[in-house]
């Protein structure tokens, strides 16, 4: 790896130098540019998205804790937390059937299934960042059978007005405002496949009334939101073209076709909600269940946790592994590993790291973002390209 120094001209002054990385080809190089000094934390849309993340005693303080590792390119820490602790460990599921080995081959596979269906329905943990970049995968896939639409669950309602993503359907970039997970880089990088695919981007979240009391009964709360989902979705099916095809990407448990418990409840949730209400019976896969050990993704047997017909498709991927704290499927998926810039790398405090696409504003969603200790070699991940890359000093309290 080649780097040409930033020059420091002065007392906090930073002069904007180019860096390239090369690993081993002219296809591979990745340029950077830093823009400046490390800055305080930037407004954004998403409150506190550059505080650190800290337990706050609350219930499910663990998966929210993990999540935020997460979003800030530090799943190591994730996996590492009790929060994360369960889907970074294996869940070993027997092998479907006939069912292809490798990640490419099992995106083959759903397409075909899809070719059946106007609606697939694949769902994410909110802090496995691979999953997003099955979802990303399946967008060239599906293009060409006439899927059009793209509805995610992160993306925020527009209350009154068109949603954020709805409302700038020509800008080729993700902006933070869009939604939370989806200022996720590699959740970015799903938006803007989408984009440059010719998806329309729709968003079909509840919309929250700040003003009415949370129901007594947690049960109640997520059959109001369940409800409210799948009308969503069954809007923007009636708002579509009848050849147009519809691809929604969840969190968790949220597609499945029949109920499950919750609580002690058996709950019908969107994905049973939405088949009611349309009459349209999605493709459903899932890929939150099953992981293996190690080798190749593949299709899976249903486990025995859950319901018979809740999922039409279960794939199981290997257990993540990292390398220099970062997830190893990014440089199986093309990313090179580039050091932080000497004049970005924390000296006291910890940074956050951020590399912007060229040519996209600071709003955008980068095309990666870590968060580094002092004394930490943690390397951002980027596609060959050339970049702008800032540090901002995350809030510790």
């Amino acid at each position: 790896m080649r780097q040409r120094g930033i020059a420091r001209v002065g007392a906090g002054c930073f002069a904007l130098v180019a860096l390239s990385a090369c690993a081993g080809t002219a296809r591979e190089q990745v340029q950077l540019e830093v823009v400046g000094p490390p800055i305080a934390a930037p407004p954004t849309p998403l409150s506190d998205f550059y505080r650190l993340p800290r337990a706050t005693g609350e219930g499910r303080d663990g998966g929210r804790l993990a999540q935020r590792w997460s979003m800030f390119g530090r799943e190591d820490r994730a996996a590492a937390g009790d929060g994360g602790r369960a889907e970074y460990r294996p869940q070993a599921c027997a092998v479907a059937p006939g069912s292809p080995a490798g990640w490419d081959a099992v995106i083959d596979a759903i397409a075909a299934r899809a070719a059946a269906h106007r609606v697939v329905i694949i769902n994410e943990s909110h802090m496995v960042t691979r999953h997003r970049e099955t979802t990303r995968r399946l967008l060239a896939k599906l293009r060409p059978l006439g899927f059009s639409v793209l509805a995610a669950e992160t993306f925020n309602q527009g209350y009154g007005r068109p949603a954020p993503v709805e409302a700038r359907p020509a800008v080729a970039w993700p902006r933070m405002d869009e939604g939370y997970y989806s200022g996720e880089p590699a959740f970015g990088r799903l938006v803007r496949e989408a984009k440059a695919q010719g998806y329309r981007l729709a968003a079909y979240e509840e919309l929250h009334d700040p003003a009415a009391p949370p129901a007594d009964d947690p049960a109640d709360n997520v059959v109001r939101r369940e409800t409210a989902q799948a009308r969503h979705l069954a809007e923007i099916v009636r708002r579509m073209a009848p050849d147009e095809r519809l691809i929604v990407h969840a969190g968790y448990g949220h597609g499945s076709e029949v109920p499950f418990d919750f609580g002690g409840r058996d709950l019908e949730w969107m994905g049973a909600r939405f088949k009611a209400l349309t009459g349209i019976d999605p493709l459903t896969v899932t890929q939150t269940f099953c992981r293996s050990a190690g080798g190749a993704a593949f299709l899976a047997v249903p486990p025995a946790d859950l319901r018979p017909g809740q999922f039409d498709m279960v794939v199981s991927h290997p257990v993540e592994a990292f390398a220099d704290h970062r997830p190893r499927w990014r440089r199986e998926a093309g990313d090179v590993a580039v050091a932080v810039p000497p004049a970005l790398r924390p000296i006291d405090a910890p940074l956050v790291i951020e590399a912007f696409a060229w040519g996209e504003p600071f709003d955008a969603v980068p095309v990666d973002r870590v968060l580094v200790e002092p004394g930490d070699a943690v390397p951002l991940l980027l596609p060959p390209g050339r970049y702008r890359v800032r540090a901002v000093r995350p809030q510790v309290n």
